[in-house]
């Protein structure tokens, strides 16, 4: 009888712990969304697009519009082509820094505004805006995001902005 009631015990808490794990690994909370976007600054801040890649969920899309005098231009990318584009722009920036005896040759400034958790708890929309200046050229952004927690992980699963880009005078 005692080996009996042991294994219950045993079913139970794992049962629990199984809940805990799967409900609590789930959940997304604003700290969290607020932690994804402070590493994305280390990254960019590191120039390293590794970080930046594990990021973004499998099926992460992406589609921006970017703005000029004199065009616009949308695009849309999936997760290999981001990641890809993410490689390439950290390495530019690498070389630049390089060029430029290891400061940091542009300003960046990534701004998290309203965060919204969805009604399950599991994903929240994130309105971000960024600014970077370079070499004459000054590129803002607003968009939203999509932000999602599976697992213990917090992933961009998709990002939808405009960028206008123009000159500094």
């Amino acid at each position: 009888m005692r080996s009996f009631i042991g294994i219950v015990v045993l079913v139970v808490v794992l049962a629990v712990c199984a809940s805990v794990y799967l409900r609590g690994g789930n959940k997304i909370n604003q700290d969290q969304v607020r932690a994804l976007y402070q590493r994305t600054d280390l990254a960019i801040a590191a120039s390293d697009d590794k970080p930046l890649c594990e990021m973004l969920s499998k099926d992460y899309v992406q589609t921006t519009v970017t703005k000029t005098e004199t065009a616009q231009a949308e695009q849309s990318h999936d997760r290999e082509q981001s990641c890809a584009a993410l490689a390439q722009s950290m390495q530019q920036l690498r070389q630049l820094r390089e060029m430029f005896g290891g400061r940091m040759p542009l300003r960046y400034e990534q701004t998290v505004g309203d965060i919204s958790i969805a009604s399950d708890g599991r994903s929240a929309e994130v309105e971000v805006s960024a600014i970077v200046e370079m070499a004459g050229v000054r590129m803002v952004s607003r968009g939203r995001d999509t932000v999602e927690r599976r697992r213990w992980r917090t992933y961009l699963t998709s990002s939808r902005a405009v960028t206008h880009v123009g000159r500094m005078e």
